[in-house]
């Protein structure tokens, strides 16, 4: 299996996760014959925080539902809000998908 192919276009997405996280626990699987399955369905999380030092930096650090649980709100690169940001993860990122991205 392998992403780039798969599903290209998840490839520029950014991540929460650090640069250890390298699929080393799949591959060694698959090396001993392991089968993957439901490897396209990956979750995406809807927020991370952006470094202004660094906005197209590939790793984000997570923010977590619990900001928005206290108010913390979404906002499109128009600057507006197009989802109910108290929405579940699926829900949220669906409407991501669906809206401007952020500014240039």
């Amino acid at each position: 299996w392998n992403p780039a192919r798969s599903l290209p276009s998840l490839l520029d997405l950014p991540t929460t996760n650090g640069d250890h996280c390298t699929g080393d626990g799949i591959k060694m699987a698959v090396d001993i014959g392991a089968g993957l399955k439901d490897m396209e369905a990956i979750q995406v999380h809807p927020t991370g925080l952006v470094d202004p030092k660094e906005p197209n930096s590939k790793i984000k650090f997570l923010a977590a539902e619990a900001l928005r649980g206290v108010g913390g709100i979404i906002l499109n690169g128009k600057g507006e809000r197009f989802c109910d940001d108290l929405g579940k993860r699926d829900y949220v990122t669906g409407c991501m998908w669906n809206s401007p991205g952020p500014p240039p």
